[in-house]
């Protein structure tokens, strides 16, 4: 990968300003970077964005973890990756079934023991005198 253009002061204000205008406090940040995923990493390939410098903007915008600590260009990467990459691995889990492990023979499921007719499903559990469910959640006190 070649080296990116160095932005002006300004250049990163002005996408921190853009950046500004999507983003309200205490705003979930993954699905932020999910939702905006492909306009930074358009801004990175097409625009010589560096990533580094996209961390500065999202910074200057409040754009950030509960942490407040500033963006690198590293974490900014691994954010978005992270981000859009949990969402695209559950669409696969529902979509496409594991196949069965390599070397392990499926066993099925023992059959639920049956119960006599009249039997009810559940039995209800009779407690002595003198016991009640307070008393238990308080550790007996």
């Amino acid at each position: 990968m070649g080296l990116k253009r160095a932005h002006t002061d300004a250049e990163i204000e002005a996408l921190a300003a853009k950046f500004r205008e999507s983003w309200s406090e205490g705003q979930v940040i993954r699905s932020w970077l999910r939702n905006h995923s492909a306009e930074l990493r358009k801004l990175v390939r097409d625009e010589d964005w560096s990533w580094t410098n996209v961390g500065k903007a999202l910074s200057l915008a409040g754009v950030q973890f509960k942490t407040n600590r500033g963006w690198t260009g590293e974490n900014v990467r691994r954010a978005v990756d992270l981000a859009t990459k949990a969402k695209k691995v559950r669409a696969e889990k529902i979509q496409a079934p594991m196949p069965p492990s390599i070397g392990h023979s499926f066993v099925p499921a023992a059959p639920a023991p049956s119960r006599p007719a009249g039997e009810p499903e559940f039995k209800i559990i009779q407690r002595g005198p003198g016991s009640n469910v307070t008393s238990n959640r308080n550790g007996g006190e």
